[in-house]
């Protein structure tokens, strides 16, 4: 009779198991699928298997449904989620956002010991960077990267952008959707979610090609990360540009990561991209790293990003301090080469725009970019491929950050003329101001949101600059 019962058991674990599997490459096929499991009440079933999880009190114990069977079922949730903005703000409205969050810090703390801080990330249980975690990280950065205040009414959203909130225009479904998401934000800020991902990236004091775990983990967190700094800009009222000082950040989000030191992306970045090579080397042996670590490094360098939309003077001053400058000028220099050497296009552009946002309306950190061993992270800047100073889909990328890196600084400017001719950059401002007033009817919008492009010249440098900056690259050093 006993080993009939355990047979039995076994089978319906079994079955179990397959359901789920079956259940979640059934959603990734199309968003009606999605739509009808959620409407069916197939999230808050995922629910109620995921809180069994809740039950253990240490690392060792046991959940009493099986650790694949959690992991499938997380991830089922993820694919009901996945590029579905309909489904995402359901799990935001009808706050099941809350208790991912809550099973998230649980899985968290039962890792991430409480320490002193000066010794913090040293006691790090390395089962967090198991695939669990790794779910609950994915799919809550999913469904906060999903959300636009127009979800609710339209059912769409566009990822690739910004969105900034057009203070003349409100309606009740914006109004709701801001409130709720700084509540959201709010929450996670005070909960103390944020300083256990801290200890997380701290406890990284070695590459991690090797870790595809881990580096999954690291991945899905700074996506987390980005998700929430994104969402902060959109709902805490900022203006039209991100160069307005007079900002405030309700939520606290701002400021613990400013009092984190960006949660240790950083450190993180550093210790998985520079242990095998010297810094500011370009040695022709390095090997090319793991897919793994470059979207580590893809998803950190765009968390950095964010925080500099959502508040530039703090990003500036946390990466220009004494430790973390000379740590970012060598991530920044070693991946400008790396990209350039390998193909990695889209990290590239994630760490020119970066520069450009380090360095703008910032000398001293202007100087970060051109000191060090050469070649400096400016000239590298100066000597990418040919195409990024002939089309025009590279140029904006590349200009705005030359511009940010040497405006009102003759040194750099010095540098800037050994590799190209200023006149260009002259050039490329101009052209910038009349596209600007042919389309000037686009800096008045119809809808509720305007989209900000963080390419676009007017996102990387103060508009109200311009003009100043043009005579600045037009006149001759010796003038």
């Amino acid at each position: 009779m006993p080993v009939q019962s355990v047979l039995h058991s076994l089978n319906c674990t079994f079955l179990f198991f397959s359901l789920l599997l079956s259940l979640y490459f059934l959603l990734l096929q199309n968003t009606a699928d999605q739509v009808a499991f959620q409407v069916g009440g197939g999230l808050s079933a995922l629910e109620q298997i995921l809180q069994v999880v809740t039950a253990a009190s240490s690392p060792t114990a046991l959940p009493r449904i099986p650790y694949k069977s959690l992991c499938v079922a997380v991830n089922t949730y993820f694919s009901t989620c996945s590029c579905c903005p309909l489904n995402c703000s359901y799990v935001l409205f009808s706050n099941k956002i809350a208790l991912l969050m809550d099973l998230l810090l649980h899985q968290l703390t039962l890792y991430v010991p409480d320490e002193d801080k000066s010794i913090f990330g040293r006691s790090v249980n390395k089962q967090v960077f198991e695939g669990f975690t790794t779910g609950l990280l994915q799919t809550t950065a999913t469904v906060l990267g999903c959300l636009s205040p127009l979800t609710s009414e339209s059912g769409k959203t566009e990822n690739t952008l910004i969105s900034s909130p057009d203070p003349k225009v409100k309606n009740s479904a914006t109004e709701s959707f801001n409130i709720r998401t700084q509540d959201l934000i709010s929450y996670v800020v005070n909960m103390g979610l944020i300083d256990k991902l801290y200890g997380c990236f701290l406890s990284i004091q070695s590459p991690v090609d090797e870790h595809p775990k881990m580096s999954a983990f690291l991945q899905q967190a700074s996506s987390l990360l980005y998700s929430m700094c994104k969402l902060c800009f959109v709902v805490t009222g900022r203006g039209s540009t991100i160069f307005d000082n007079k900002r405030q950040d309700p939520t606290g989000l701002t400021a613990l990561l400013q009092s984190t030191d960006l949660v240790g992306v950083v450190h993180t970045l550093y210790s998985i991209l520079l242990h095998s090579f010297s810094p500011e080397s370009s040695s022709q042996s390095q090997e090319p790293y793991s897919p793994g670590v470059i979207q580590v490094a893809l998803q950190g360098i765009r968390f950095l990003n964010s925080f500099a939309l959502l508040d530039l003077s703090a990003f500036q001053t946390v990466l220009g301090a004494e430790g973390l400058s000379l740590a970012f000028r060598h991530i920044v220099s070693s991946l400008l080469w790396y990209c350039t050497q390998h193909s990695a296009e889209e990290l590239l552009h994630e760490v020119i725009i970066c520069v450009g946002y380090f360095t703008v309306n910032h000398p001293d950190n202007q100087v970060i970019v051109q000191s060090g061993r050469q070649p400096s992270v400016l000239q590298k800047l100066c000597q990418l491929p040919f195409q990024y100073f002939s089309h025009p889909r590279l140029i904006r990328v590349l200009f705005p950050s030359l511009i940010s890196a040497c405006y009102n600084n003759g040194p750099n400017k010095v540098i800037l003329q050994q590799e190209m001719s200023c006149v260009l950059l002259a050039t490329f401002i101009q052209d910038c101001s009349s596209n600007e007033k042919q389309c000037d009817c686009k800096t008045k919008p119809n809808a509720s949101l305007e989209q900000l492009d963080y390419c676009e010249l007017p996102n990387r440098f103060p508009r109200d600059q311009w003009d100043s900056a043009l005579q600045f690259f037009l006149k001759k050093q010796d003038e």
